[in-house]
């Protein structure tokens, strides 16, 4: 294993032209006798003659450019951002309002002992339900991790992804936009 190593770093270093002239001598006097190491060293000279021989793959002219105008623009952006907020605060606020109408309407229905002493016994028993079902599924999940693996590797794969494209877009959505001045006239 230490030999394969040695003599691996000196084929890594032959290929850079790093390789002094008595450590080179060596590395060929090796690979005349060793047939494994020698299929290994043709087949990283194939290798570093075709990265060496393929031609460099260049964007097209104006490739970033092109891109970003397609993206939509941040005045678009600020301006539906804002009215999902506006959506949101809303959604939280009617709710609230409708709530305390309800509540100043019916507090005195409200305040009887055994109306208040019926919903705690629902709420205990809702949630006794609730707890139970969430260990159900949790100790189903638990078997489901166990038995299928593969499964779960997959679903973290997955979950890399979106994080590496969602960092991409964030990268691409960061790069400042040209100023484009229109000609009038």
């Amino acid at each position: 294993m230490e030999h394969e190593e040695r003599y691996y770093l000196m084929m890594m270093g032959a290929l850079d032209n790093e390789l002094p002239d008595a450590e080179r001598e060596e590395l060929m006097a090796h690979l005349d006798g060793c047939a494994d190491c020698r299929r290994e060293w043709q087949a990283l000279l194939a290798i570093d003659t075709l990265f060496r021989q393929t031609p460099l793959l260049m964007p097209a002219v104006n490739f970033a450019e092109r891109t970003l105008a397609l993206l939509p623009s941040s005045r678009l952006r600020v301006r539906a951002l804002s009215a999902v907020y506006l959506i949101l605060l809303a959604s939280g606020v009617v709710p609230l309002l409708l709530a305390l109408f309800l509540v100043a309407r019916y507090a005195p229905i409200l305040q009887q002992p055994a109306l208040v002493e019926r919903v705690v016994t629902t709420l205990v028993s809702a949630g006794r339900v609730a707890a139970t079902v969430v260990g159900a599924l949790l100790a189903g999940a638990g078997r489901f991790v166990v038995e299928q693996p593969a499964v779960v590797g997959l679903m973290i794969l997955l979950a890399g992804f979106v994080l590496l494209w969602g960092g991409v877009l964030q990268r691409l959505l960061a790069q400042p936009a040209p100023i484009r001045v229109r000609n009038r006239g």
